[in-house]
């Protein structure tokens, strides 16, 4: 007994240590550690800190990527962020954090997990999140390489979502992707339908690389004034000076509003340098992005009064 009484204060220090261990410590790189006492089962709320067991990596818009730590559990895939009430703007931006948060028991690579998301998520939300992911981690290819982009672009169907990688891809200076998808969206160009060109003509605009101008540069001498317009938005979009000389014929066209976006279209391509749309820029990506939920009346009330 009284051997048991001179061990007692060692085990009731390796009790306490024990128990500190299994709260969780948060670790915020470039930050100032910080153990947290509360219990690492709760899962932490949209838009706050990383929960405890947990370690934040910066990361370049969405602001932290998780390493979640052994006591940490992820919502449920599906399932609505607490305190949400089902909101779809909520769900979505918690799906996003759950996405770029690396488990410390999940051996899959950010590759295997967008997949593995986006077969989870088939719908347009799933396709906006990921994209969303994709556009957040621009800046690390060492979270999510340029063979990355390539497997996902070659697995994925969404063109949408087709379209953000190859961009993405350009951002870092590798526009083959980009030049892939330009070549594949251009085959709406040749259609007899001059709605399927219009369409095929909007899909290039949105890719904001001078490939695509390129491509619609010749359906500036469309026969449907409506195909025409597009072309020249198209080249607004994604053309640069050099395109200039295609637009001009148009200051004469017969059709009224052909001649006057052909106008704005000049006066645009003339400040750009031949250079430009060479490489998708990321402000420009970010107006492309597929559009995640927009907030209910509702719920932007409550965030109104909470302020």
């Amino acid at each position: 007994m009284a051997a048991f009484r001179d061990r007692l204060p060692g085990l009731l220090v390796a009790a306490l240590l024990g128990g500190a261990v299994g709260a969780g410590v948060v670790v915020l790189v470039g930050g100032d550690a910080r153990s947290q006492g509360h219990d690492a089962e709760r899962t932490s709320a949209p838009g706050s800190a990383p929960g405890p067991g947990r370690v934040a990596v910066p990361g370049p818009a969405a602001g932290l990527v998780a390493v979640a730590g052994p006591r940490s559990r992820p919502l449920r895939a599906g399932a609505p962020a607490p305190g949400t009430g089902g909101d779809a703007a909520a769900q979505a931006d918690q799906q996003l954090k759950d996405l770029l948060t690396l488990a410390w028991n999940d051996r899959r690579d950010m590759r295997e997990r967008i997949d593995a998301f986006l077969a989870g998520h088939p719908g347009s939300t799933g396709i906006a999140v990921a994209s969303r992911g994709v556009y957040d981690l621009v800046d690390r290819p060492d979270l999510l390489s340029n063979a990355d982009l390539d497997a996902l672009y070659l697995d994925q169907q969404d063109p949408a979502f087709k379209r953000v990688l190859a961009q993405a891809a350009s951002m870092r200076g590798d526009s083959s992707l980009v030049e892939l998808h330009v070549a594949e969206t251009a085959q709406g160009l040749h259609s007899t339908e001059p709605a399927q060109r219009q369409q095929a003509l909007v899909e290039l605009a949105r890719t904001r690389h001078v490939a695509a101008a390129d491509r619609a540069a010749p359906l500036l001498r469309d026969a449907d004034p409506g195909v025409v317009l597009d072309a020249l938005l198209a080249l607004r979009a994604s053309g640069n000076r050099r395109h200039v000389p295609a637009v001009q014929p148009l200051l004469a066209h017969p059709d009224e509003p052909v001649r006057w976006l052909a106008r704005e279209v000049v006066d645009d391509l003339r400040m750009r340098s031949d250079e430009a749309r060479t490489r998708v820029v990321r402000a420009e990506l970010a107006q492309e992005l597929p559009p995640l939920p927009a907030a209910d009346a509702a719920s932007a009330a409550r965030c109104a009064g909470a302020g």
